[in-house]
């Protein structure tokens, strides 16, 4: 059971860290007026090519997120999967706009109401496909258990 929830969690984690880039690169042009890459953000915080940013952008979205999502959320908090996993990207993006972001020199929230506002949605987005694919628990609020 928890290596098929680990298999999702890594399959969910992918497929939205997809969503979550392709979103950046074609939805964000078109509201703020460039793309956001955040591959290449993280690349700039470190020093490093923007390739080794993009490799962390996806480990961080492909494996820590879904499994600390596992061991931290996946348990508690209740209703669908799709909003359990949104829910619990809530923090993750607020970490991203006060702490990340900052960190990069791009500023709080990135001192834009519409650039907050596309990586509030690329974040919430990421989190709908993660929990959609990994589900909720068995015998959860969800699913009726026979009392016989």
């Amino acid at each position: 059971m928890l290596r098929n929830n680990i298999q999702k969690a890594l399959l969910g984690g992918f497929i939205g860290t997809i969503v979550f880039t392709i979103m950046g690169q074609l939805i964000a042009p078109h509201i703020i007026g460039f793309p956001m890459n955040v591959g290449k953000m993280i690349a700039g915080m470190i020093h490093s090519p923007e390739n080794v940013g993009i490799m962390i952008h996806f480990v961080m979205g492909t494996i820590l997120f879904p499994i600390s999502y596992l061991l931290i959320g996946y348990d508690r908090i209740s209703g669908p999967g799709w909003l359990k996993g949104l829910i619990y990207l809530i923090p993750i993006y607020l970490v991203a706009m006060l702490v990340v972001v900052p960190m990069a020199g791009k500023g709080l929230f990135f001192h834009s109401l519409p650039a907050a506002m596309i990586a509030l949605m690329g974040h919430l987005v990421y989190g709908a496909i993660m929990g959609s694919i990994i589900g909720t628990p068995k015998n959860s609020q969800n699913e009726v258990v026979s009392q016989n």
